[in-house]
């Protein structure tokens, strides 16, 4: 599983980092950036919960 962020869309709320920390980080610009690809199996469900969460659909996670 991997994930993407849209930078266009980001508004740099950092919830997509509260729920899962390990997939997503805050980079320079202020705006998220997935952490690393592919997600391994054991986090899948807090990329999912990032996903879901986000008020501006700015991550999708790919299966």
């Amino acid at each position: 599983m991997k994930a993407e962020v849209d930078k266009c869309k980001c508004i740099g709320c950092k919830l997509c980092v509260e729920l899962s920390e390990d997939v997503f980080v805050m980079d320079e610009d202020g705006k998220a950036k997935v952490a690393f690809n592919p997600i391994p199996p054991i986090k899948e469900q807090y990329a999912k919960e990032a996903e879901y969460a986000c008020p501006v659909d700015a991550i999708k996670v790919i299966i």
